[in-house]
């Protein structure tokens, strides 16, 4: 347990540093965008996601030393193969535009060895029980693969994604103590939860750095495998619910609608989609929002779920 609180410090602390690095360094380097909700839309650094993914690394790095944590286990080690993956990934597209089924496809390509370790297990999902390897071997890298693209689809708003990613990593942390699931995932999502914290404090409103895909596809994917890997698939995909919505709005519209919206001169936002498209859509139509209040009401919406599923696993185990 020691070694574990010292990951989540370790990674806390480094995401925290390296981002710092980032908003000065990348400033400079001209790597930035708009931030479309602010008044005269000033340029932020982006990228940030890099300093979460170090973060995670080193803390990791932690607990791969330890010889009674079994971290060497292939299972293990691949499937932080396809989270890191997964987060390069992210970092090409932050450079140069990735297309949408290459961002689908390559996430799928790093998680399959994860797919492979995983053969000779079997699944829960919501009762049922899948134990036939060539399934397995597909299921996994696909839902791996699902879960980075979701956490991609709510982004465009101060902190969003990286509040999510914590109170998600939250959750399954105490899921997994509750039904005494498989350690490995505890090994992801400490180090995940110091990483995002760590960069937190530079992204939440008023943000300094903005997360790109480098961060939403590497969180998703680090999310995604830690369910997989301490078979708590049924409470993940509770957990992401917001982001299946957001799918099927986005679906609808053939994924060409932005999450922004127009800020007026009370710093309030209000919607310039004549369809809805996004939750964001629904709550800017219908509700005096400023861009804070809009993370928190998607914030609030995921904490009650996480809260909804930690009191109905209790009362189950």
């Amino acid at each position: 347990m020691i070694v574990i609180s010292l990951a989540i410090l370790v990674s806390f602390f480094v995401s925290l540093i390296v981002a710092n690095w980032q908003i000065e360094t990348f400033s400079r380097a001209g790597i930035s965008g708009l931030d479309m909700h602010k008044s005269g839309k000033p340029e932020i650094p982006e990228m940030g996601g890099i300093s979460a993914i170090v973060g995670f690394i080193v803390g990791l790095s932690l607990l791969l030393g330890e010889k009674e944590a079994g971290t060497s286990n292939p299972i293990f080690l691949t499937a932080v193969i396809g989270i890191v993956g997964a987060g390069f990934i992210g970092m090409v597209d932050d450079m140069v535009y990735v297309r949408q089924r290459n961002k689908a496809f390559l996430p799928f390509l790093f998680s399959l060895p994860f797919g492979i370790q995983m053969m000779n297990t079997s699944l829960n999902i919501f009762g049922f029980t899948v134990s036939n390897p060539y399934i397995i071997l597909l299921a996994v890298p696909f839902g791996i693969t699902c879960a980075a693209n979701a956490s991609n689809m709510l982004e465009g708003f101060n902190g969003m994604g990286v509040g999510l990613s914590t109170i998600y990593a939250t959750t399954l942390i105490i899921l997994i103590y509750i039904t005494q699931g498989s350690h490995y995932g505890i090994y992801i999502l400490f180090p995940l939860l110091g990483a995002s914290l760590g960069f937190a404090v530079f992204n939440i409103y008023p943000s300094r750095i903005f997360p790109g895909d480098t961060f939403t596809l590497f969180s998703g994917a680090a999310i995604g495998s830690a369910a997989i890997i301490s078979d708590l698939i049924s409470p993940g995909i509770i957990l992401f619910i917001p982001m299946i919505l957001e799918f099927f709005l986005k679906f609808k519209g053939g994924f060409s609608a932005e999450n922004f919206a127009k800020l007026d001169g009370d710093g309030y936002l209000y919607s310039t989609h004549d369809k809805t498209e996004s939750i964001t859509h629904i709550l800017v139509k219908h509700l005096r929002l400023k861009e804070w209040q809009i993370v928190a009401i998607v914030w609030g919406l995921a904490g009650i779920l996480g809260t909804f599923i930690i009191i109905l696993f209790g009362i189950m185990y």
